[in-house]
């Protein structure tokens, strides 16, 4: 190493004249000039000129001398630290880790799909390989034995889809040996899946889904929530598990809107003595779906063109599910109808029901749930061609009185608010605590409506104290949107409206403002200064999502 730095430093030394090399003084002023160089200068100059030739030369093999001497050290380097890195991963702790402990650190991988609505559902894919446990086995050869033996829940979680690279690629031969694995790594461990058939015109594909249908079939007993997604062609075949699944806890049936007579039957959850949590989608409202409900707790249902033809199900369902704390029914029809007269059978009660989200204004109509907390009335999609009948709001308000129930948390969407409607409502909800408010195709028949609604939430009424706001005093989130806003003006967003929630949100209760707008609108009644003052309420807690988008 010595001898290596003084060969360094004597090359260096080489060169260390350099630095004192000047110009001649007839040199700098003829290269501060324009004139040419006289004979003698010019000879002298072509001397110089060579001599710094000769010396660049010298320099450049200097220079490449000990580049290729840093190309060989980086060289032997990287090597070296190749190595070392090889010896810390031999020692490191985590090979010590004993199995139980990777078993919990890969569970903390476990991630599940989410349905349209939240709630998890499904897991990894079992025919995509570079996800979910598959590569987990992939890692080092502990992992892959600890994944393949003690992680029976890691495998059980799952769904079945034939993913599009698959198609693309024309690689399904493998596709039922993948699910076979997948199934016998969860060594009995309860199964939560969801089964998705992409209806293919392909007829190995739907071969192979038929396959893996009757293959999931056969593991039925160990089933603990499962969700379908299936052309009417699987819907009929759902029936093949009946009395097959003591275990369900939770499914989820949704058909695909294609061509295809859906059965006039489905039986496969009739026997489920488990069950507590059923979802419906696009199943025709003339299939008979018998189900148990003793220990049901929650039911969402969004057949197709259903009206108010499925009404006395939903009573057979209210009177037999003493445990149902959430019921949901949303018709996927274009509406404006009005109601009809009051119904002259007595309403059904249903003691446990907390959260209620409907689309029929009759079906409020023959319920009483005196433990009602949340209401959402919306239709069943988020469109500007659905409404909800003009008399749902009616009918919830008879519903509230009739049942004697204090609402904390009211949603309502794409329904006109007529005079005081809603305000008879917020009236009978003293203790509600979050409101939204909103309208997908927002039209100018609207704006009385909400500029009655910012009025009486601005009303405030004097007692012992200071004065308290008269409307649903205890409110703390106020959510308001507006999507698809044509040529129109927004009036009832104003400095008035400013005023309320200044106002409200100084009381201590309000905490939360959404307001969002969004369309070709003319001009709203917001000036700077009003966003300004609106904006400067953050300061003090108010969480504000303000957004107004002209498009």
């Amino acid at each position: 190493m010595e001898s290596a730095r003084a060969s360094l430093d004597q090359l260096v030394a080489n060169f260390d004249w350099i630095p004192n090399v000047t110009h001649l003084h007839d040199f700098n002023t003829l290269l501060h000039s324009n004139d040419p160089p006289s004979p003698l200068q010019s000879v002298d100059l072509k001397y110089s000129l060579d001599n710094m030739v000769y010396i660049t030369q010298k320099l450049q093999a200097a220079l490449d001398l000990v580049g290729n001497t840093v190309a060989s050290l980086e060289a032997h380097m990287s090597r070296v630290q190749s190595l070392q890195h090889d010896y810390e991963i031999m020692l490191s702790p985590i090979r010590r880790v004993p199995a139980e402990i990777i078993t919990e650190i890969l569970y903390c991988t476990q991630t599940t799909a989410e349905d349209p609505d939240g709630a998890p559902f499904g897991g990894y894919n079992v025919f995509t390989g570079a996800k979910g446990p598959w590569l987990l086995g992939q890692v080092c050869r502990p992992w892959r034995d600890v994944v393949s033996t003690f992680c029976p829940r890691l495998w059980a979680t799952m769904t079945i889809s034939i993913p599009d690279s698959w198609r693309r690629n024309g690689n399904k031969k493998h596709t039922m040996e993948m699910l076979e694995h997948a199934l016998e790594r969860t060594r009995g461990h309860p199964l939560d899946f969801l089964f998705e058939d992409h209806n293919s015109l392909d007829g190995e594909e739907c071969d192979v889904m038929d396959r893996c249908f009757n293959l999931m079939n056969a593991c039925s007993v160990r089933w603990r929530r499962a969700g379908f997604i299936v052309p009417p062609s699987l819907l009929r075949c759902l029936s093949r598990f009946r009395g097959k699944i003591d275990l369900l806890e939770d499914a989820y049936v949704h058909c695909r809107a294609v061509l295809g007579q859906q059965p006039s039957r489905v039986t496969g959850f009739e026997i489920a003595p488990r069950l507590k949590s059923l979802r419906l989608d696009g199943i025709d409202a003339d299939v008979q779906f018998p189900f148990p409900t003793a220990n049901l707790v929650s039911y969402k249902d969004e057949r197709s063109f259903a009206g108010d033809q499925l009404n006395p199900e939903y009573v057979r369902i209210f009177k037999s599910s003493p445990k149902l704390l959430s019921f949901s029914f949303h018709d996927s029809v274009h509406t404006t109808r009005h109601i009809g007269p009051p119904s002259s059978q007595p309403r059904v009660t249903s003691r446990s029901i907390q959260a209620l989200s409907v689309s029929s204004a009759t079906l409020l109509r023959i319920i009483d749930v005196p433990a009602l907390r949340e209401v959402v009335l919306r239709p069943a999609r988020d469109l500007p061609y659905m409404h909800l009948p003009r008399g749902v709001i009616i009918s919830l308000s008879e519903l509230i009185r009739h049942s004697h129930c204090s609402l904390t948390r009211l949603s309502v969407a794409d329904v006109t608010i007529v005079g005081d409607n809603l305000m008879a409502v917020l009236r009978l909800t003293p203790c509600l605590q979050e409101l939204s408010v909103r309208f997908n195709g927002w039209s100018k028949v609207y704006e009385p409506g909400m500029e009655s609604l910012v009025d009486s939430l601005a009303e405030t009424m004097l007692e012992d104290g200071p004065a308290q706001h008269s409307l649903v005093p205890s409110l703390t989130s106020l959510v308001i949107v507006l999507t698809e806003v044509g040529d129109t003006c927004i009036s009832f967003v104003d400095p008035s409206f400013v005023a309320m929630i200044t106002s409200r949100h100084e009381s201590g209760a309000l905490m939360k403002l959404v307001l969002h707008i969004e369309g070709k609108m003319r001009t709203y009644g917001l000036r700077s200064a009003d966003e300004t003052d609106l904006m400067l309420l953050q300061l003090t807690g108010l969480a504000l999502d303000y957004v107004i988008k002209d498009v």
